[in-house]
């Protein structure tokens, strides 16, 4: 099964293929690999060829072709679905339970002449950001502390463990930038330091939490706030960029560190995963 959902908060169109139960029957559909790029390059005397300098990645856009099946009560959802594609929203494209979806909005919509019980019709969407994201979110505890008592407990022995370094591994065809939630327990101490290991990537956060303070650090927002909306980007440290620290398709080797011991810290990382096309 093969179809394309666009919602927002005036509700959703369905784009079907094959069985699906949508009027609007999708026949063709265009953009969805690999968007294009912009270059700009420079050339020398006396030096053959170019030198390319700039690498831009375009906005992508994405056609459909199909027809809108006409039978009862069709004027209302015809009226509706206009509604919608009227304002932006997400793209959200499913095959067989795999879904990927990417912010859009609509530009054009092109009804053609009536054929039968079915109205022809073409729209286009396009989406600034090119890359499409995983419908469902991912979360990975990176710095927390973990029980080891069970009912076969021996001693010697630790009653507990920190996990304060591991490997997350993204599945995905393009570098995604995460969101990380900080939970600082009663007796944060310190600084944080995020390092990626196989990137050789980190941030710094020059900050002194207060007792049980929950920050979050939005790297792709560029954002850093607590649980009461206090903004704390200043904090970022000077040799640390939002856009220097990514997870990339692999292994990832993700470290964080505090000043002091805290046996009470948590450390969560979220993101979708992101890829280059939509394979259906």
């Amino acid at each position: 099964m093969f179809e394309m959902i666009f919602y927002n908060s005036r509700g959703s169109v369905v784009f079907g293929g094959g069985r699906t139960g949508s009027r609007f029957k999708i026949i063709e559909a265009d953009g969805l690999g690999i968007s294009g790029k912009s270059y700009k390059s420079c050339t020398f005397e006396n030096c053959s060829g170019q030198e390319t300098v700039y690498v831009h990645n375009n906005a992508r856009t994405i056609t459909l072709k199909g027809d809108f099946f006409m039978g009862q009560e069709y004027i209302e959802d015809y009226k509706n679905a206009l509604s919608v594609l009227d304002k932006e929203g997400m793209l959200q494209i499913k095959t067989y339970g795999d879904a990927v979806r990417i912010k859009a909005y609509c530009t054009q919509f092109l009804a053609l002449e009536k054929k039968g019980n079915y109205l022809p019709f073409t729209v286009q969407f396009v989406c600034d950001e090119p890359y499409f994201e995983s419908a469902n979110g991912y979360e990975v505890a990176v710095y927390k502390t973990v029980g080891n008592l069970s009912s076969e407990f021996e001693f010697p022995g630790a009653f507990s463990e920190r996990i304060t370094r591991r490997n997350v591994y993204i599945n995905a065809s393009a570098e995604t930038e995460p969101m990380i939630i900080i939970n600082t327990g009663r007796t944060p101490g310190g600084v944080l330091h995020i390092q990626n290991h196989t990137s050789g990537e980190h941030l710094d956060i020059n900050y002194e939490p207060l007792g049980n303070e929950c920050i979050t650090v939005d790297v792709k927002n560029r954002r850093i706030f607590n649980q009461n909306g206090d903004n704390l980007l200043n904090y970022l440290a000077d040799d640390s960029f939002f856009d220097g620290f990514h997870l990339y398709p692999g292994d990832n080797d993700i470290e964080v560190l505090i000043g002091t011991a805290n046996t009470e810290l948590e450390v969560m990382l979220m993101y979708n995963e992101r890829f280059l096309e939509a394979v259906y």
